[in-house]
């Protein structure tokens, strides 16, 4: 049986040494200037290696809406997602590139204290939790002089943290990279990645892209808030899902494979969410054409308590190849059907809204 231990006060302890493994309940402090050899790495090398983001997903009934500000060392940039669930079609997809810190901000917190902040001409994204709140908001705008044909986005929502079940936190090392004969840099070292993921906050707000409107109360959020010393070549699969069951219980999950890797038969980042509970399961398998992410996904965990196909209805896309930098990350938004075993009871899902990932990036 797959156990979590209860998350740790603050990361790295106060020795410098990242405590790997997985969690239940929100992190304190992440901190990895601190880092204790041997994963101390200096301040040009962290700045160079450093990835963080804060993600939200939010669903209803009606739509999918993700968002994100992501911080990379040189660079910065977010994205907004909108799919309207009734006519299958998306409603916007705009990816911005920006400064990076200190003009962006990708706060290490990922629970109280959490802020990110992104602003370009005609947009802005601002994500925060203040220290004595419950409540994560995620306010974005998009100017109309940026999207002429179909008109402005405003979108503000509330994640309601009370009644939620607690995040999953991971703290997993980072396999140092293949050397080459003469090369000890610093930036080939072991790294170390901090991630919480959150799934069955309750939503509220409103989205609106150009004349339509789209309440959000009583939806169902899902967070990921990442922060690591990362390889230069990093690739991944990642799926989250939330949503409710007929009776109105929130439900969803998270699953990743090839990134975030621990020990065999040890909790890592792959769990479900029921109501107010999480439950660590076994690896995830993902089967699905990367040349075509728009065909049907099938996902798959060791211990068969997941077994879904996925249907996108729209795939938001970043590829670019700038020489030393290339990147090609996919997220389609759709539909969850399959099953899940939670804690001995079967739940079967129909159209549970959700992503997935496929992620390759050169950074």
């Amino acid at each position: 049986m797959l156990v979590l231990s209860s998350a740790p006060p603050q990361i790295p302890g106060a020795d410098g040494v990242p405590p790997f493994g997985a969690y239940a309940g929100e992190l304190g402090p992440v901190d990895l200037a601190r880092l204790a050899p041997p994963h101390a790495l200096p301040g040009w090398a962290r700045r160079l290696r450093r990835k963080r983001w804060h993600y939200a997903l939010y669903t209803t009934p009606e739509v999918v809406a993700v968002m994100a500000i992501a911080e990379v060392g040189y660079a910065s940039n977010a994205f907004f997602a909108a799919v309207d669930l009734h006519e299958k079609q998306p409603l916007v997809d705009e990816t911005l590139l920006g400064p990076p810190a200190p003009l962006t901000i990708v706060s290490d917190e990922m629970s109280r204290g959490l802020a990110g902040s992104f602003r370009v001409p005609g947009a802005r994204f601002r994500f925060a939790r203040p220290a004595d709140s419950d409540r994560y908001r995620h306010s974005v705008e998009i100017s109309a002089l940026r999207r002429p044909r179909s008109g402005r986005v405003k979108f503000e929502g509330e994640a309601l943290v009370t009644g939620a079940p607690p995040p999953l936190a991971l703290v997993a090392p980072v396999p140092a990279q293949p050397r080459r004969e003469g090369d000890g840099s610093v930036l080939r070292r072991q790294g170390v990645n901090v991630t919480q993921k959150s799934v069955g906050l309750l939503a509220a707000g409103r989205l609106e892209v150009g004349r339509r409107r789209y309440p959000l109360d009583g939806g169902v959020v899902g967070l990921d808030s990442t922060h690591g010393f990362l390889a230069r070549r990093t690739r991944w699969n990642w799926a989250m899902a939330c949503g409710r069951l007929e009776d109105g219980t929130p439900l969803g999950f998270n699953l990743v494979a090839g990134f975030n890797q621990v020990a065999a038969g040890t909790a890592g980042e792959n769990v479900l969410f029921l109501g107010d509970q999480l439950e660590p399961v076994g690896p995830a398998v993902f089967h699905f054409d990367a040349a075509d992410p728009l065909d049907l996904w099938r996902i798959e965990t060791g211990d068969r308590t997941v077994e879904v196909t996925f249907r996108p209805l729209h795939a938001h896309r970043d590829v670019r190849d700038l020489g030393l930098l290339r990147s090609r990350f996919v997220q389609p938004l759709g539909f969850f059907t399959g099953r899940l075993r939670f804690r001995g009871r079967d739940l079967t899902l129909s159209e549970l809204p959700g992503v997935t990932e496929d992620q390759d990036m050169l950074w």
